[in-house]
């Protein structure tokens, strides 16, 4: 069964909301050095992740200078750090070796440009940019989609047969992002077979305000699968 991260939570309610609709994983975007409608700081996240139930995991969404990075997650204290910027292969091996004795994974997203199809990384081809971000420590690939108006929450879908061979490439999870809603999760599961996949914008009525019924109908189409 397809795991499901909701990110983008802001508030108790959302927390209530997405673990009790089923999903896996929080995410919470925290200090993000880009603006974005998510943004909270590290001692809100933190409030927030600790209200995650038993067998529910957290992850905090980051960009910036490996230190504030490495700061953030030490007072956040999630299951799992999310690398959402430009981090040079150096710098994540920085991050995961500066965490290691926490007990913290870390994620990295991978950003596609939609119009393009190239990864935003030194790497352009996406399958040979997930073989080599594989060897860096991490736990997990972020496979997320890149416009020229926002770094994440695009709202625009992947082109999904184009990302295959990373599945096939990798041994580590991939986990699926970019424009995904209630109707059409179930088709990129279907393309791609992701281990999770994960939602921001999809969930949401109005900008930053996640919906409970939105929320409800993505877990149930994504763990069809």
């Amino acid at each position: 069964m397809t795991r499901v991260k909701i990110c983008g939570l802001m508030r108790e309610t959302e927390v209530e909301m997405a673990a009790s609709a089923g999903a896996d994983s929080l995410g919470f975007v925290t200090e993000y050095p880009v603006p974005v409608p998510w943004n909270l700081s590290r001692s809100r996240s933190a409030e927030l992740a600790a209200l995650a139930p038993p067998f529910v995991t957290t992850t905090a969404v980051v960009g910036g200078p490996v230190a504030e990075m490495v700061a953030i997650a030490r007072t956040v204290r999630p299951h799992f750090l999310q690398l959402h910027g430009d981090e040079t292969l150096e710098e994540i091996e920085a991050v995961c070796s500066a965490l290691a004795d926490t007990g913290i994974k870390v994620l990295k997203a991978l950003r596609i440009f939609v119009d393009t199809g190239e990864a935003l990384f030194k790497i352009k081809d996406p399958v040979e940019a997930c073989a080599v971000l594989e060897q860096t420590g991490i736990a997990g690939i972020v496979v997320d989609s890149k416009t020229s108006s926002r770094p994440a929450g695009t709202g625009v879908t992947l082109d999904w047969s184009a990302l295959r061979g990373i599945t096939d490439r990798i041994s580590l999870p991939l986990i699926l992002a970019g424009g995904l809603n209630a109707g059409n999760v179930g088709k990129a599961i279907e393309v791609l077979r992701p281990y999770a996949v994960d939602v921001i914008s999809g969930v949401e009525r109005r900008t930053g305000e996640k919906d409970p019924d939105l929320i409800r109908e993505f877990v149930q189409a994504a763990k069809r699968f």
